[in-house]
């Protein structure tokens, strides 16, 4: 099985970057855009797993992951993965702080359960992002820039963070599919 943990999608977050999207989609070259249906943020791509191996990993995360506290993330401009100058993947960051204090502890216990269960370790560090596009081929660097530029001038509201997912993913020609294998829905937001 594909599988992959991740913050579920956020109704009003994915309502206001659809618009976003379907926009650049008609003013920028031909990707592979992705569903707004579809769109999670990433904790943990475990890749191809045994059924076994799933069920032990979302063991092993229960206890970290039933203490999740809901919260918000604020986009903090464009993800443009690897870089710039040679994108595969644009997409929506979020502010690193922010997801440092919410997810960190999951992003963390999410590694050691992933390598318990023997997936190879990730060393880069935690960047939850929401993918828009996948390049096939090159883009020129004005398109880059204009996608970079409209993704920071989008007034995004804050990404809820109500609950994280254990997903198993099935590729399909028209978009992968995600199946929730494990949910923790996360706890009342403390407010001071």
């Amino acid at each position: 099985m594909r599988i992959f943990l991740a913050v579920a999608g956020d109704p009003v977050w994915i309502e206001s970057a659809r618009r976003l999207s379907r926009d650049l989609q008609v003013r920028l070259p031909k990707a592979s855009w992705t569903r707004p249906e579809s769109w999670h943020l990433t904790v943990r791509f475990l890749g191809e797993i045994s059924e076994g191996a799933a069920s032990r990993f979302a063991d092993q995360l229960a206890p970290v992951a039933s203490g999740l506290g809901a919260g918000e993330l604020p986009a903090a401009g464009p993800a443009i993965f690897p870089s710039p100058s040679r994108p595969r993947t644009i997409g929506v960051a979020f502010d690193r702080e922010a997801s440092e204090a919410l997810l960190g502890a999951v992003a963390r216990a999410s590694e050691t359960a992933a390598r318990e269960i023997g997936c190879d370790p990730v060393t880069r560090p935690f960047r939850p992002h929401v993918t828009f596009a996948r390049l096939r081929t090159p883009w020129a660097r004005m398109a880059v820039d204009e996608a970079a530029s409209a993704i920071r001038a989008w007034a995004f509201p804050p990404w809820r963070v109500a609950s994280l997912v254990l997903y198993r993913s099935r590729l399909d020609p028209a978009g992968a599919e995600h199946e929730p294998l494990r949910e923790w829905q996360a706890a009342a937001e403390v407010r001071a």
